[in-house]
């Protein structure tokens, strides 16, 4: 989210971007006008107010060179410490002169060391690999230091090559088997699509990573004074927050395109390039992307291909606006992602994932509801009600509060408000949303960069819905989600459920053009950090995010996902709280409720899988290296098949559900259509011809109507509802009494 008008946010929806304008060549003397101003802002508005120093300094410098060198195999660890010795504690003073010379001294002796590098790539690439020897290579080295000479900076060269090719073998394996297993017989095997599978030809694998690096390779050649500029601010910038950055003119364009036009074709995903891969961080509501229910936040594209015959172009190390280009096309047309799952094991284990393109329109992120007729032990089937609200936009109280009239209308006993995937977005609306289940109060601080503060309030005393309610958050839960969860919490008004901390962004963002400061025909944006968010009860949410009140294991407490996990981000503090009233209907009852869950997550099998799971991420993160020897890889993914197929034959065994789902939209509740019913005429999102449908309901059969944690938060509320109701208070005393007498 980003400032606009003092303190009115606008929700920062991002699609997929349009191909852009070229690049401005920049002479030094206009780069050191720039940068001199860039540093002068940073200093005096950006919410640390801290002076552009010589810790600023130091931290400058290390970002630029692992902005340039993320993987940390180009530069050697000599090149950075004579960089350290000689402008460690000189950048903030040059910059501040206008002097931007060590961003081209340093570029410079980055694209020596990369065309070295790549002088040994065709030598080691055609080397016949030995792939029965026992060793490692971790592909993650962002925190690893860099190699201390050019005989170490090769050897890493050559296990990342290694490790490469190795995945292309890995990703051919089944096609090979099932060639094998059919040549006898004199079958074609064919793909799902129905092309054929073709043999593993390993001089082509080779060459297409060939093509990878020689890419690279150009791209970073063709960097001009602007593209080096804008990774240099940016690392001046991050030396404050990890939120701020520096837009040259064509990346201001980009920004703009993001956060600002809401209605783009293609798959309904904001991509970001990361460690050379093109990374999908949000998936848009509505969109292609996320009702295929086949992509992720953290899965990572490396191959596209068009309709049903293209070739998958190989999109790795290519630059992020092409790819996008690549994504994007006609409503209607078929598009075929390769992706790497976020929870793969290794970058071996690919999968391809076919889309519709689709005009992403902001109706799709739309409030939704669900009636959910839930079975209790007693044979009775109480009505529970779940909101989901994919973001805050422009009337999202409004059509929230039209959801809980109809709940009330279908005699809903409790509410779910479900904001495990809410990014963000109109940090007004949060606060009217948050007012609907309070009668009026204080609902969160604001403080900018001068320690000014604003109290936003919702003064409207009347209250939506005054029922029995839990908030469901997750680790995707950002900004203004979890001011809502916050104020519901603070205020005891809801019981919060989900993972053991929200995303923790309390930051607000503001985008400043600089050429009220520069006399340039274009010099760019300065996004950075102005403001800072509180809770009512004077925490923050930056950070630290919300902790519910009950928590639900997920792989996401363990994934590098959150603020807290960003390098540099702002400390949590704390100001003065509130004087508010704490309707105090959750604090007593938490403790029972969290053991009633916890018995259950202990007998519940899907929860059985998810520690499972978990665990396994925990000895992946304890050690992140990858082995290259060929069986040993066979075998862990032989064992990870083997566990989806166990897991899916026991899934398919279990009986139906027992509970009824219907869903509400907000076009039914304006119709007055009644649940279970199809609304007429209704604008329908394009899907894949019949056969993929077909395949869509195999992927998905295994799978529970309702996902475990959201289940069990409708235990939760159940059980909520049932302490509230003192005939089921007494009956649970006599049913105890009855089993300690047994």
């Amino acid at each position: 989210m980003r400032m606009k008008s003092s303190i009115s946010i606008i929700a920062a929806i991002a699609f997929l971007v349009a191909p852009l304008g070229q690049a401005v060549e920049l002479s030094e003397e206009d780069s050191g006008k720039i940068a001199r101003v860039v540093g002068f802002l940073l200093s005096q508005t950006h919410y640390k107010r801290t002076p552009l120093d010589d810790d600023i300094s130091a931290a400058f410098l290390r970002k630029y060179m692992e902005s340039l060198d993320y993987s940390r195999m180009v530069f050697l660890q000599p090149d950075y410490e004579e960089f350290e010795a000689k402008y460690g504690t000189l950048l903030d003073n040059l910059t501040k002169r206008g002097d931007v010379s060590p961003a081209y001294e340093i570029h410079k002796r980055y694209f020596t060391r990369l065309k070295t590098a790549h002088s040994w790539l065709e030598e080691i690439i055609w080397s016949d690999f030995d792939f029965t020897i026992d060793e490692s290579f971790t592909p993650n080295r962002t925190k690893a230091d860099w190699p201390a000479t050019e005989t170490e900076a090769r050897g890493l060269w050559r296990k990342r090559i290694k490790y490469e090719v190795l995945g292309t073998r890995l990703g051919k394996r089944r096609g090979v088997e099932a060639m094998n297993a059919k040549a006898n017989n004199g079958e074609v095997v064919k793909k799902t699509d129905g092309t054929p599978v073709k043999p593993y030809d390993i001089k082509a694998e080779k060459e297409k990573i060939l093509r990878r690096y020689e890419r690279f390779l150009r791209v970073r050649t063709e960097m001009d004074s602007g593209d080096v500029l804008q990774v240099y601010l940016t690392a001046l910038s991050n030396g404050y927050d990890p939120h701020s950055d520096y837009f040259s003119p064509l990346e201001a364009e980009n920004f703009e395109i993001n956060n600002i036009k809401l209605s783009l074709t293609g798959i309904g995903a904001r991509l970001q390039w990361d460690d050379g891969y093109t990374k999908l961080i949000e998936l848009v509501p509505g969109g292609p992307a996320i009702r295929s229910k086949k992509l992720k936040p953290g899965d990572r594209i490396i191959a596209v291909a068009q309709g049903e015959e293209g070739n998958p172009v190989d999109v790795v190390e290519m630059e992020l606006d092409k790819v996008v280009d690549k994504i994007r096309g006609e409503k209607g047309t078929l598009v075929r992602l390769t992706i790497i799952p976020v929870d793969a094991a290794d970058d071996s284990e690919t999968r391809e994932v076919r889309l519709i393109r689709d005009k992403i329109k902001l109706t799709d992120s739309l409030a939704k509801g669900q009636v959910i007729d839930y079975p209790e032990e007693d044979g009775s089937r109480p009505r529970l009600g779940v909101i989901n609200l994919p973001q805050f936009y422009q009337d999202c109280a409004r059509d929230v509060a039209m959801i809980l009239d109809r709940f009330q209308r279908e005699k809903v006993t409790g509410i779910v408000l479900d904001l495990r995937r809410n990014g963000g977005g109109l940090l007004p609306e949060a606060v009217k949303l948050a007012g609907l289940f309070i009668e009026q109060g204080p609902m969160v601080q604001v403080i900018d960069s001068r320690r000014r503060k604003q109290v936003l309030q919702d003064n409207d005393a009347k209250i939506g819905y005054d029922g029995p309610m839990i908030v469901l958050v997750g680790k995707l839960s950002a900004s203004a989600s979890e001011i809502v969860a916050a104020a519901l919490q603070d205020y005891g008004r809801a019981l919060t459920v989900g993972s053991l901390s929200t995303h923790g962004k309390g930051t607000v963002q503001t985008v400043m053009p600089l050429n009220n400061w520069v006399r340039l025909p274009d010099s760019g944006k300065l996004k950075l950090t102005v403001s800072k968010f509180y809770r009512v009860v004077g925490s923050t949410t930056q950070k630290q995010g919300v902790t519910p009140d009950i928590i639900l294991p997920t792989p996401y407490d363990y994934m590098e996902i959150g603020e807290a996990t960003l390098p540099n981000c702002l400390e949590a503090d704390h100001t003065q709280k509130l004087d508010f009233r704490n309707v105090n209907r959750v604090a007593k009852h938490v403790e029972p409720l969290a053991k009633l869950s916890s018995a259950r997550i202990k007998e519940d099998q899907d929860f059985a899988y998810i520690l499972e799971d978990i665990n396994t991420l925990k000895d992946r993160l304890k050690d992140k290296s990858v082995s290259l020897s060929e069986a040993k890889r066979l075998a862990e993914k032989d064992e990870e098949k083997a566990k989806r197929e166990t897991r899916k034959k026991e899934r398919k065994a279990r009986g139906d559900a027992e509970e009824t789902v219907y869903d509400l939209t907000i076009k039914m509740i304006k119709t007055n259509t009644r649940l279970g019913e199809e609304v007429e005429d209704e604008e329908k999102p394009i899907r894949l011809e019949e056969e993929d449908e077909e395949e869509e309901i195999e992927e998905e059969e295994d799978r529970p109507t309702l996902d475990p944690h959201l289940r069990e938060t409708l235990h939760i509320l159940q059980d909520y509802i049932n302490l509230l109701d003192p005939k089921k208070q007494i009956a649970a005393k006599e049913n105890r009494a009855e089993a300690e007498i047994r």
